[in-house]
């Protein structure tokens, strides 16, 4: 395979005719990330199953894991990623979790209880999560397009009563009952 190279004043840019989409590699102070097909959305990472509880009774919740990722960024190799994680964040109004980073973050919940006797389900959501694809630009050269995955910063848990209307706009409570009751 023939590679050429150039040194510019950012970085090395190493550039591969069979497969630029994955073999290019660029410092991204001089770079410039375009978006496009942005999906963003809460999902639902993990469920206990539904309990049937006693007015204060505790409950340490076993979660069944349902999905799982990684904070990432393919097809474009930069030796910054994090930068292409931080411009979609920009992109979309959120900090975004840091490349590497997985969700869900724990498989457990903790110790809970509620106030009243009932059959309840416990559920964790990664909030905002992004995929999106992306044109990187940098020195005014387009070096190749890549994909990014993230979502907010930190993930969200909740409670939901088996039977209960939810009231619950993205539907992840919803979907929590669904699986578990």
């Amino acid at each position: 395979m023939i590679v050429a190279a150039a040194i510019t004043g950012v970085g090395i840019l190493a550039f591969s005719p069979a497969s630029a989409a994955t073999d290019v590699s660029a410092s991204q102070e001089a770079c410039t990330f375009t978006w496009f097909n942005i999906d963003n959305r809460d999902v639902l990472t993990a469920v206990s199953e539904g309990k049937t509880l006693a007015k204060d009774e505790k409950w340490l919740p076993s979660m069944q894991v349902l999905r799982t990722g990684v904070a990432q960024v393919t097809g474009v190799r930069l030796d910054k990623p994090q930068t292409a994680i931080a411009s979609l964040g920009k992109r979309v109004g959120q900090s975004l979790t840091p490349i590497d980073q997985t969700y869900p973050s724990k498989g457990r919940f903790g110790e809970t209880s509620f106030s009243g006797a009932g059959r309840y389900v416990i559920y964790q959501m990664a909030n905002g999560l992004v995929d999106a694809d992306c044109v990187v630009e940098c020195g005014g050269k387009r070096l190749g397009s890549g994909h990014a995955t993230s979502w907010q910063y930190g993930d969200s848990r909740g409670a939901a009563q088996c039977g209960v209307k939810t009231g619950d706009e993205t539907r992840i409570a919803d979907m929590a009952l669904q699986l578990a009751c």
